[in-house]
């Protein structure tokens, strides 16, 4: 394909495309080696060790299922991001690609959070409070929407996508979540999963953990050993 001029990137691309140069994208697989071992050693534990009450166990599960591809899906994002800037002269389908794993690791990141949020019951975030959470779900949300965000005359004059990717991280016409924020909502993730994974010791993982999610967890039964079968 023929190098395009800024402008035609811009309207035929994404916005701001002629402007994307770099990317400082964490590596977030240096952070948790044992990401793609979550769901593995999971169903070891809970068949030997200790087990998680129904339904708590179904979301229990399907949180560390998320959350493993949440790490897979942001690695592919940073690669194939990596590699499009590397080539010079960004393509449809080069950068496609690259939007197409992001779009994928917002939606498993978000879905592991929410369902955290129903297992515990938690609130993640305050609508308006502009956080980190908040933010990625805009964005997974405006992903996933696309064609009301169309038809609702949402995005910016002839616009492709809804969301693009910028020096900075994501971006749309309303909201934004930089590449080190990626990071650090995958670093919660991983806390989580890390504590979860095994029944018999979440409890003082969580505690280790430090923060709101001491208190998270079902409160623990001080008449019994940290050996019995959490609920």
């Amino acid at each position: 394909m023929s190098p395009l001029t800024n402008d035609a990137k811009n309207e035929y691309i994404a916005p701001e495309l002629s402007g994307f140069t770099k990317a400082d994208i964490p590596d977030m697989g240096i952070h948790s080696s044992q990401a793609i071992h979550w769901l593995d050693n999971h169903v070891l534990n809970v068949m030997l060790r200790g087990s998680w009450t129904p339904p708590l166990s179904t979301y229990v599960f399907n949180f560390l299922r998320r959350a493993m591809n949440s790490f897979r899906t942001h690695g592919a994002a940073r690669q194939a991001t990596l590699a499009s800037l590397a080539s010079g002269n960004q393509s449809p389908s080069t950068y496609a690609t690259a939007l197409f794993h992001w779009e994928t690791y917002l939606g498993q990141s978000w879905h592991a959070l929410k369902l955290l949020e129903k297992a515990f019951s938690l609130k993640l975030f305050r609508k308006g409070s502009g956080t980190e959470l908040e933010r990625l779900n805009a964005l997974y949300s405006q992903m996933k929407h696309v064609e009301s965000r169309i038809e609702c005359g949402q995005l910016p004059v002839r616009a492709t996508v809804p969301v693009w990717l910028t020096n900075d991280g994501l971006k749309s016409v309303d909201s934004a979540l930089s590449f080190a924020e990626t990071g650090r909502i995958l670093e919660t993730i991983a806390a989580w999963a890390d504590a979860l994974v095994d029944p018999k010791t979440a409890h003082s993982k969580v505690k280790q953990a430090g923060g709101t999610l001491s208190d998270l967890l079902p409160a623990a039964d001080d008449s019994q050993d940290e050996d019995a079968t959490h609920s």
